[in-house]
């Protein structure tokens, strides 16, 4: 019976290193796929994703549902937060933003990290179009 506890006492002091390890995780980069998307019509769609690369221990992690997601220029297209983006015209271009909040990349407070995809309009540069 002592050597079954102790077995299992043993387990237990095994893993620990490797469960703590995965609880300091801090993401190192984050990347927004893919990375560049020309909206070819009103009402296209293009689901964006969110890739975090983190360390202690290695591992790159689909984030999507994690970030804030935004885009950077009006009447171009709209994002949802789970990043899916809509065209709502042809004309322009701009960015998709996903931001990473301290609390996922295991980072000091109020620090963020930001990346993005460029987004246009199969029309920007064209008349009508500005």
């Amino acid at each position: 019976m002592k050597l079954k506890w102790l077995g299992f006492a043993a387990l237990c002091v095994a893993l620990l290193p490797v469960l703590s390890c995965a609880a300091g995780q801090k993401m190192v980069s984050l990347e927004v796929r893919p990375a560049t998307v020309v909206f070819e019509g009103v009402g296209a769609q293009i689901q964006f994703t969110a890739i975090g690369t983190f360390v202690h221990p290695p591992a790159t992690k689909d984030v999507s549902n994690q970030v804030t997601w935004t885009i950077d220029v009006r009447n171009l297209a709209t994002v949802t937060n789970t990043g899916l983006a809509t065209a709502i015209n042809v004309c322009g271009k701009g960015n998709v933003i996903a931001t990473a909040d301290a609390t996922l990349a295991n980072a000091p407070d109020g620090a963020v990290m930001k990346a993005e995809a460029a987004i246009s309009g199969i029309d920007d540069g064209k008349p009508p179009c500005p």
